[in-house]
Formats: C-alpha cells, structure tokens, sequence
C-alpha cells in the first residue's frame, strides 16, 4: 500500500446543488490543479474509488431517509420531503444527487479502507459533509461521509479521533458518535451562539458510555490565528494523551479563512495550517477530507499546503501564472495579516478564553488539563505567540 494515498471518485463532480449555490464542485477541482502545478499531487497517488452502496450508507443514516434521497434525486414527489431537511436554500433536492452523494461517501470510504490497509494518510478532498445527521441533510450535506468512514474503521481501530477545523461545528459526526466510547469528536469552530448549525457548546460532552469522548472548542467572532493556535494548544493535545488514538479522522474545511464569505473568524492560510501540521506530527495514521470553504482563492491554497503537509513535501510559496485564479492571488500564503479593530480582537479573546474554560470545566472528571499548561508554556504567551507570517 501507498504511504500517501488520494482518493477520487467519478460523480463526485455532480454533488452540485445548483449553479449559484455556495457549494461549488470548483473548489475541489481548482485544488486538486494547483496541488499538480506545483508538484504536490502525482498520478502515482491517486486512487479511483468506486460509490459507496446504499446498504453501506444505511449502516450510518436510516433505511428510511437513504430511500428518501433516492426517491426526490429521481425527481419523484416524496409527501412530508421537507421533514427530511430539504426544504431550505441550503439542501434543495436536485437530480442526480443520491449517485453523486454516494460518490462522495465512495471516496471517503476508500480512504479509510486505504488506511486501514496500510497508508499512512490517504485524504479525500470532495468529502467532509458534516452536518448530515441520521434522517436529515443539513448544511449542504446530504450523506454524512466522515461518519460513515469512522464506521469503517471501526472495523480495525478501537480508539478513533474525529478532529473537526471547519468554522462550522462538525455536529453531525458529534450527534452520530454522542453515545460512543470509541469514538471522541473535537471541534473547533465559531460559537454556535453567532454562526450556523447553532450548537457545538462547551456543555455537549457525551452521553451514556460516550460521556467525556465530545469536545467542542466554541470561538468568538474575529478569531485570529494567535488565538486560535492559543485555543487549539489548551486542547486538543491533552485529548489526544488522554484517549490514545489509533487513528484520526481529520475534517479539513477551509471556511476558517478571513476572506470566506459565509463566517466571521479571520484566519490566515498559514495560521489554519498549524493544526495540519500537527495531527501530521503525531504519527497517527490519517484520514483527512475537505469541508467547508466559500472563497475559492482560500480554498485552492489551504488545501494545497495541507496536501504538502500530509505528504511531508516541500512546497513554493510562488503560484504558477497558469493557475486560473492567479490574477487574484500569487501567494500560497497570505502575505499579510487580516487587519482587525483591536476592540474586536479582544471581544474574541474574552469569548474565546470563557469558552475553553467551560470545556475544561464539564471535562474535568474525565481529562487532565494539567497537560494543557504544558502546552501553552511551549506555544508561548497567548497574547505573543508565534507569528503566523513565520
């Protein structure tokens, strides 16, 4: 098996819900060529995946609803469809979209079975739709992918981290796995109290056997990368020492980026990238999808460098002029920081200092957060850390 595996599947490039729709099929494609510019991406990586079954996906959604996606993808009326979350903007039934949905569930399977298999980290960059929960599409997400690969490597692993960098709380996954004592979800997000999906708060840990195995990092608005590498550090390190994973599901979205249009956290290329980095370092094979991710400049670039980083490449900073978008961007990393009223800067840090407290709080039984100081002793000041221009 390859020790670095890339995951496709033809119809994922139909997951499109329409042509004005936030969630476009380019994201994913203008990656994948400025990963190939520039050397990242080889053809001696890629991995063709085939669809995932029906009967596969049910094992994770109800019987019911995988029917039911089946039933409005062919364009057949489905009384009380709206019950099933396809009635807003977000998630508008479309041909089509339970073959391509199923595409997407295919590659990210593959990925798991790649690991499970051998590879140290094999990703799927068209998967990562989080918000799917048992009977519901949500959040532009209509089969739940990173669930249905923890349910794969269930099959091997007894120990699996799901780690969620999206701006938007990964609440599907959490929901699906609340009451699973194999499996502990973090995210890290804006606060449920400003953004979409309205959850994700430092008092949902678990239930029944999966108490203490659900972690959520809730974020002010304005976030920057200092005080989200500062949030990250108190963490995820103490969790990962506390439940000794085998193997980490890593749900990548780019939405964190200043630039997106649809949040409100203002992290740079460079600044999202340390948590890559990091889960690379622990030597814990990976599973790594994308997400979310509204601003294509942002988007191309973020998944590029976690690409290389995953792999363990270097990578140019420079992009190639050829790239379609290079008139709006030259720079795999951003040259400069966002700039931010100092008054937001530290609302965000208020909010955000709170919120990880309360984690610790209702964790506390559960988790040594001494480590934690240990960790912000390495990371530096919160207020002085590293520079993300670094």
């Amino acid at each position: 098996m390859k020790d670095f595996v890339y995951v496709v599947c033809p119809g994922v490039e139909q997951y499109s819900f329409s042509a004005y729709h936030p969630l476009r099929p380019e994201r994913v494609t203008l990656s994948q060529e400025l990963a190939r510019m520039l050397g990242v991406l080889r053809d001696e990586d890629i991995v063709e995946a085939t669809p995932a079954s029906p009967d596969l996906v049910a094992e994770v959604h109800s019987p019911r609803y995988v029917q039911v996606v089946q039933a409005l993808s062919e364009g057949k009326h489905v009384p009380g469809y709206h019950a099933f979350g396809f009635a807003s903007g977000d998630n508008p039934p479309f041909r089509g979209m339970f073959e391509a949905s199923l595409a997407v569930v295919g590659a990210s399977a593959a990925a798991a079975q790649a690991v499970m298999d051998g590879a140290r980290v094999a990703v799927n960059l068209a998967g990562g739709l989080h918000h799917a929960r048992y009977e519901e599409a949500a959040g532009f997400c209509i089969f739940n992918d990173p669930a249905v690969a923890i349910h794969v490597l269930k099959q091997k692993y007894r120990r699996i981290v799901y780690l969620d960098i999206d701006v938007h709380h990964g609440d599907g996954v959490q929901w699906l796995y609340y009451r699973d004592p194999q499996v502990l979800t973090i995210s890290i997000h804006e606060s449920g109290r400003f953004l979409f999906p309205g959850t994700g708060h430092p008092d949902e840990i678990g239930e029944g056997e999966g108490r203490g195995t659900s972690a959520n990092i809730a974020l002010g608005r304005y976030t920057d990368d200092e005080i989200w590498w500062w949030a990250f550090r108190q963490v995820v390190p103490a969790l990962f020492r506390r439940f000794q994973p085998e193997v980490v599901v890593l749900q990548m979205g780019a939405d964190p980026h200043y630039t997106d249009p649809l949040a409100h956290v203002s992290l740079t290329t460079q600044g999202w990238l340390r948590a890559v980095q990091w889960v690379a370092e622990q030597g814990i094979p990976i599973v790594a999808t994308g997400g979310g991710g509204y601003s294509l400049t942002a988007v191309a670039r973020m998944w590029t460098l976690a690409l290389a980083t995953l792999k363990g490449v270097s990578v140019p900073d420079q992009i190639p002029p050829q790239f379609a978008l290079y008139d709006e961007v030259q720079t795999l990393r951003d040259p400069e920081l966002p700039a931010l009223p100092e008054r937001l800067r530290e609302a965000a840090m208020q909010f955000t200092e709170q919120s990880v407290s309360e984690l610790k709080y209702h964790l506390r039984p559960y988790v040594d957060w001494g480590d934690a100081r240990e960790e912000d002793e390495k990371a530096g000041s919160k207020h002085s850390g590293d520079s993300a221009n670094q």
